[in-house]
């Protein structure tokens, strides 16, 4: 039988190799577990035990999203946070990755100070081998899984309150976040996505009662689970499970996820050779530049693209009823931009104005898909007159570092 090659990657001036104990274990495999990549959605309680253990376990690719910034009240429950930060501002994506990365300097991470609802493109989920979600928001958790689910990739999905906390492993075709969301939930999300005429941001408000014990279990088997989609031991997974702990009342119970249904907007995959992969289209093209390329690709005479969200154009002071023209994705619209167009302090603005896709008739051909919203390697939606297509930014593969 032939020897398995060995991984020389990680190996210190003393000749051990930093994951040296998890080769003790008959199915460890270095080369997997350093070559995987994988998305951590959220940096906050929960994802900082979900990084460390990542790191630990020296998974050699690590991506992290989240937008938020280090509070005082995060230092009780985040093993990666210190108080220094704080005086620092830093965003929680930015500092988590500099801890991990002094953990184990022999992996590779890179930090998004964004939001994953219009940050993060499609492409870059395509790329990953597994995403983890750490997050308190229905809106983002049901974002990530049509994401996955377009790309067929296994997410992860972490949450925790008090003492208490769960899990559940989706897959295709197994189990799905959109087809387990109760009448309740979509009322819920509904009233935070709120009405197309007025202004708001898409996050959740206030803190969530959590504790580190909880944040420490749930990750912990995330990760867990992470490590057996690695390895390729889906059979060994949690997938159409629900994993509930209450540390409470010391029981741990394991739910069958509900049944996929029949009709859910989440339930489309695309196939490898469905992605148009233009090396010349690049998200910093020009509105122009990007319809004259996509044409060309695509032999169309006319193309529209396709946006999951809102381009505002004008806002409207519901005090005053001036008007202002302006270019900004609607979940980039937060207090701090509203200031800008305000006549009066905190005073409430309508969208008056906006589109949901991207044209030649476009209000400004001279600016950026960047300016619109569309994300680095972002794979666009574009329906031309006869069918519907998808053309990924492939020029802006040098973005993702690993």
């Amino acid at each position: 039988m032939a020897k398995k090659k060995l991984n020389l990657q990680n190996i210190s001036k003393k000749g051990e190799h930093w994951d040296d104990t998890f080769r003790l274990m008959s199915w460890w495999d270095a080369d997997k577990v350093a070559n995987a990549k994988v998305m951590v959605v959220g940096a906050g309680a929960l994802g900082n035990e979900v990084l460390k253990n990542l790191a630990l376990m020296n998974v050699g690719n690590i991506f992290i999203v989240d937008f938020d910034t280090i509070e005082y009240a995060n230092l009780c429950r985040s093993v990666l946070f210190r108080e220094k930060d704080i005086k620092r501002d830093k965003f929680k994506s930015l500092i988590a990755a500099e801890r991990i990365k002094e953990m184990n300097p022999n992996i590779n991470v890179q930090a998004v100070n964004g939001d994953i609802m219009i940050d993060v493109g499609l492409g870059v989920f395509d790329r990953m081998d597994v995403i983890i979600g750490c997050l308190d928001n229905r809106i983002a958790r049901l974002f990530i899984n049509r994401y996955a689910y377009k790309t067929g990739k296994v997410w992860i999905d972490g949450a925790i309150l008090n003492m208490s906390g769960q899990l559940n492993v989706y897959k295709n075709e197994v189990s799905c976040y959109e087809c387990a969301l109760t009448d309740t939930d979509w009322a819920n999300i509904r009233t935070k996505l709120g009405c197309a005429d007025v202004a708001q941001r898409n996050s959740s408000a206030g803190r969530v009662p959590t504790t580190p014990i909880s944040s420490s279990i749930i990750a912990a088997m995330q990760v867990q689970e992470a490590l057996k989609i690695i390895h390729n031991y889906e059979d060994k997974s949690m997938m159409g499970e629900q994993f509930t702990y209450d540390g409470m009342n010391n029981w741990i119970v394991n739910f069958a996820s509900p049944p996929l249904k029949d009709e859910c907007e989440s339930h489309y995959a695309l196939q490898k050779d469905e992605i148009i992969r233009m090396k010349n289209l690049t998200h910093e093209d020009t509105v122009e530049d990007a319809i004259k390329k996509i044409k060309k690709q695509l032999k169309a005479e006319q193309i529209s693209i396709s946006l999951n969200y809102k381009i505002i154009t004008e806002v409207t002071s519901m005090s005053t009823d001036k008007s202002h023209k302006v270019l900004i994705p609607e979940p980039h619209f937060s207090e701090v931009a509203q200031a800008e167009y305000q006549e009066e302090i905190g005073e409430v603005l309508g969208i008056t104005k906006y589109v949901d896709y991207i044209s030649e008739d476009f209000e400004d051909g001279k600016v950026s898909l960047k300016a619109c919203g569309v994300p680095p390697l972002q794979i666009l939606t574009v329906e031309t007159e006869k069918d519907i297509f998808f053309v990924e930014c492939t020029k802006d593969e040098p973005y993702l570092t690993f």
